[in-house]
């Protein structure tokens, strides 16, 4: 039960606007204590891809921005909305639902503040923290990785429309790798036209720790061989917050030169990569977006 002293707030509005601290990397690292709020954040300027250099970033975004990530990632709803728009809008209410359910927005004073910042960071709020069970907490964390992960990669970095790897990938050895239930792969990939790659994507979310990310780290290690003479960039996508605390991204990635992109009438992607031999939740409990085992898949 949330405590008789928790004051009671409105939830978030899509014209509601904070900071979201990002982090970008080589490489999977322990986590930066606090550096969110202590360590000098450079301005984002906007990207078409990754910035000159790593580093500590302070984008601003807004709550409708965020709603447009987490109704977009990995597949593109249009099409059930015409054909099955009834359908579709459960599978709408489900992506956004734990979002406004669990998260909230808090002022927050950085060490070094950045010009144009508002001032306001996401954080879990006392629902999260007082009246969710274990289970659903998880259920949150994995929506909060991949709703932050599309956020990043497309608003921020201009990659196109992700794809679930699950439904099949830019090359057809990926979804018959992804059909052995032994073999973890990432979660997402996507067609970067500005850099002309690849990008095979992983997303981990909650109180995402140096093991979550080595692990993610490794699912990505492995698409990767199995996409290997295309060029292609890795990117693990960790959206870290706990309760009273702020979020904030760790973007770790390598690029991996090759053979330009196939043309997307080559690609295995498609509807008829769909089926029961290639469920996500075939993959176990370390290849979702989650804090925690045994999250479900979108």
């Amino acid at each position: 039960m949330i405590p008789a002293e928790v004051p009671d707030a409105p939830p978030l509005t899509y014209a509601d606007s904070f900071d979201v601290p990002v982090l970008f990397r080589s490489g999977p690292a322990r986590k930066p204590r606090r550096q969110w709020r202590t360590a000098k954040h450079t301005a984002w300027t906007g990207s078409d891809g990754f910035p000159a250099a790593d580093g500590w970033y302070a984008p601003t975004t807004t709550w409708r921005e965020i709603i447009k990530a987490a109704t977009e990632v990995g597949r593109d709803v249009t099409p059930h909305l015409q054909n099955q728009p009834r359908y579709a809008h459960g599978e709408l209410v489900a992506r956004v639902s734990p979002l406004y359910a669990y998260l909230g927005a808090h002022p927050v004073t950085p060490r070094h503040p950045v010009n144009g910042a508002k001032g306001r960071r996401l954080t879990w709020n006392p629902v999260y923290a007082h009246g969710t069970e274990r289970s659903a907490k998880v259920a949150a964390g994995y929506r909060l990785g991949m709703t932050m992960t599309e956020w990043a990669c497309r608003s921020l970095l201009g990659l196109g429309q992700t794809e679930h790897l699950e439904l099949g990938g830019p090359v057809p050895a990926l979804l018959k790798t992804f059909k052995d239930p032994k073999k973890k792969l990432p979660d997402l990939w996507g067609r970067h036209e500005t850099e002309k790659l690849y990008w095979l994507i992983e997303a981990k979310g909650g109180d995402v720790g140096l093991k979550k990310l080595r692990e993610g780290w490794e699912q990505l290690a492995a698409g990767s061989q199995v996409l290997g003479a295309y060029a292609h960039r890795t990117v693990l996508v960790g959206a870290s917050v706990r309760f009273e605390d702020d979020l904030f991204l760790t973007i770790d990635h390598e690029l991996h030169p090759g053979l330009p992109p196939l043309a997307p009438a080559e690609s295995s992607t498609g509807d008829e990569a769909v089926g029961p031999a290639n469920l996500e939740d075939r993959l176990g409990d370390s290849d979702d977006a989650s804090s925690g085992p045994h999250a479900p898949r979108c």
